[in-house]
C-alpha cells in the first residue's frame, strides 16, 4: 500500500513568506508517521517548498504511481486541494484520492457534492482514521464501519459517525519529518536581538476550550484540552535540537498557557537541561501572570502572540465571546517591556454589529498599546468567514453568504467579496461598515505597524479580480492609499 500526501503549491494561506520559507506540516507529517508505522510506504509532497508546477505535480504521481493520494485542505487553498485531486485522478482514475484538513472538516459534505474525483473526506483529528482507510483500501473492505468519514455509496453521500478524539496524545510517534526535505523550508526566525536562528515548530496539546465566533478551532479539536506530557514535550525538543540544529522552538498550540502548572513544569525542565532555545507561543493573557512569564523568559521566550481581536468592549465580550478587560493587555504589553520579550496582539475588523465608532477604539487600542510598549507588534485583518463556524450562521442569516452559496465551486466566489491576493478565497465579513471605513482602519493600521502598501502589491491584488462585485472594494482602497500617501508628503515636506 502507497500513500502519498500533498501541501498544494499555494502552501496553506494565500502569500508565502517574506523569505520564502515555510514551517513544516505538522498535520500530514503526523499521519505520515502513523501510517509507517504501520508498515505503509508514504511518500510527503509539500509542493510550496519544492515549488512544484502543475505538471511536475502530475509527474510525481506517475513516478511514485500511489494508490492513495490525500491532500490537507484550508480554506484558503482548498482550490488547489481540489485540483490535485483532479489530476490524481486523470493520472489513473484508480487511484483513491482522499482530502483532508481544517476546511474539510468543516465543508465535508459540500466538499463531496462538488468534488466528484474526491473519493472520501476525513473529518478531524485523522491518525487513527488514516491508518483503519489505508488497511481497509489495502483488504478490498467497504468504509462504512470506519469513523470520521464522508464517503460514497450508492451515489449518496453518508456520514459514518464521529470519531472520538485521541486522549493520549503521547501515543503518537513524532511527526515524519525525516519525509520532507528540510533544507529545503528556510525556516529561519530573526530574534529582537538580531539572532537568525533555525527554527522548528511543535504542537504539545490540542483543543482550546474558548469560543471565538469566528474561529474553527474548536470544532476541529473540540473544547476539551488534551495535551502531550511534559516528559514527551522535552523529548521532541531535544530531537528537534538534536537532528535538525534547531535553536529556536514555535510552539504552535491554541493556547499554550491553557494549564499554567504545566507549563511551569516545561520550563522548568528547559532550564534544568540548559537547553539554550529561544521560543514563542500564543497566550491568553486572562489566564497568565506574571511570575509564569519571568520564568518563560528565563528559559527563552522571545516573542508572546495574543489576541485582542476588538477594540471595543461590548463587541469583543459579547460578539467574539473574549470577556476579559483591555486592561490585561495593556498590562501584558507593560509586562513584556519590564521583562524584554516582544508582545505581539492581534486585532479584526469589520466585526458583527460593529459600528465606525467602535471600530475606531481599535485604532486607538493600537495607540495605547504602542504608547506603553512601543516594541509592541500589532497584526490585523478584515473578518473572514469560515466554514462550520458561528460566523458562517450569521453571514448566511444576513444574506452575507447567499443560501445556495457553495464553498466548493469558484465562481460562487463572485456571489461574495474576497481579496484573493491577501487571504485567499475566503468570504470577507462587512455589515455595518462601508469599504471607505474599512479601507481606512487597514491604512490607519499599516501607518501604526510601519507597514507600506506599495503599488506593486496594489497591482497584485487588482489581479486578482474576481468580479464587478469587488470594483467597490478596489476603488475603495485605492482611494483611501492615495489619501495615506498624499498626507505622507505634505507631512514630509512641512
Amino acid at each position: 500500500m502507497k500513500f502519498q500526501l500533498f501541501v498544494p503549491p499555494q502552501g496553506y494561506v494565500a502569500q508565502r513568506w517574506d523569505e520564502g520559507g515555510s514551517m513544516p506540516p505538522l498535520g500530514i507529517l503526523y499521519l505520515a508517521a502513523v501510517l509507517e508505522q504501520k508498515g505503509v510506504e508514504v511518500d510527503v509532497v509539500p509542493c510550496d517548498v519544492l515549488k512544484l508546477s502543475w505538471h511536475e505535480v502530475e509527474q510525481r504521481i506517475r513516478d511514485f504511481c500511489p494508490d492513495v493520494v490525500g491532500a490537507t485542505t484550508t480554506t484558503e487553498n482548498r482550490f488547489e486541494s481540489f485540483r490535485l485531486v483532479k489530476i490524481a485522478k486523470n493520472v489513473d482514475p484508480n487511484i483513491k484520492t482522499v482530502l483532508g484538513g481544517p476546511h474539510v472538516s468543516m465543508a465535508e459534505e459540500d466538499t463531496l457534492l462538488h468534488i466528484q474525483e474526491a473519493d472520501v473526506a476525513v473529518v478531524g483529528e485523522a491518525e487513527n482514521t488514516v491508518v483503519e482507510l489505508a488497511e481497509a483500501f489495502e483488504s478490498g473492505s467497504g468504509l462504512e464501519n470506519i469513523k470520521g468519514l464522508y464517503i460514497r455509496k450508492n451515489g449518496k453521500i453518508v456520514f459514518t459517525g464521529y470519531r472520538d478524539r485521541i486522549e493520549n496524545l503521547d501515543s503518537l510517534p513524532f511527526p515524519a519529518r525525516h519525509l520532507i526535505p528540510m533544507d529545503a523550508y528556510n525556516f529561519f526566525v530573526k530574534t529582537p536581538g538580531g539572532e537568525r536562528l533555525k527554527a522548528q515548530n511543535i504542537m504539545t496539546s490540542r483543543g482550546c476550550p474558548f469560543d471565538c465566533y469566528f474561529c474553527a478551532t474548536p470544532v476541529n479539536w473540540g473544547r476539551k484540552m488534551r495535551e502531550s506530557s511534559t516528559e514527551r514535550v522535552l523529548a521532541e525538543i531535544e530531537h528537534l535540537i538534536q537532528k535538525y540544529d534547531a535553536r529556536y522552538i514555535w510552539f504552535y498550540d491554541d493556547t499554550f498557557n491553557y494549564n499554567p502548572a504545566r507549563v511551569h513544569r516545561i520550563m522548568d525542565m528547559i532550564l534544568e537541561r540548559k537547553l539554550n532555545i529561544k521560543f514563542c507561543n500564543e497566550f491568553r493573557i486572562d489566564v497568565l501572570d506574571k511570575p509564569l512569564l519571568e520564568k518563560m523568559v528565563k528559559a527563552g521566550l522571545v516573542w508572546g502572540h495574543f489576541g485582542i481581536e476588538a477594540g471595543n468592549p461590548r463587541v469583543r465580550a459579547d460578539v467574539v465571546k473574549k470577556k476579559f478587560d483591555i486592561e490585561r493587555a495593556y498590562q501584558f504589553v507593560n509586562w513584556a517591556k519590564e521583562l524584554d520579550f516582544v508582545p505581539h496582539a492581534f486585532l479584526i475588523f469589520s466585526h458583527y454589529t460593529e459600528t465606525w465608532e467602535e471600530a475606531r477604539e481599535t485604532i486607538e487600542i493600537m495607540d495605547t498599546l504602542k504608547n506603553i510598549n512601543p516594541k509592541t507588534e500589532i497584526s490585523s485583518a478584515i473578518l473572514h468567514v469560515y466554514p462550520g463556524t458561528s460566523l458562517e450562521k450569521i453571514a448566511k442569516e444576513k444574506n452575507i453568504i447567499p443560501p445556495d452559496f457553495s464553498w466548493a465551486r469558484k465562481k460562487d466566489m463572485r456571489k461574495v467579496y474576497v481579496l484573493p491576493a491577501a487571504q485567499g478565497y475566503v468570504p470577507l465579513y462587512k455589515e455595518k461598515l462601508n469599504w471607505f471605513q474599512i479601507a481606512d482602519l487597514v491604512m490607519m493600521w499599516s501607518t501604526h505597524s510601519k507597514r507600506i502598501v506599495s503599488g506593486a502589491k496594489f497591482k497584485a491584488v487588482l489581479s486578482t479580480l474576481t468580479s464587478f462585485r469587488d470594483i467597490p472594494i478596489y476603488i475603495a482602497f485605492f482611494l483611501t492609499l492615495l489619501k495615506y500617501r498624499l498626507k505622507a508628503l505634505f507631512q514630509k515636506n512641512e
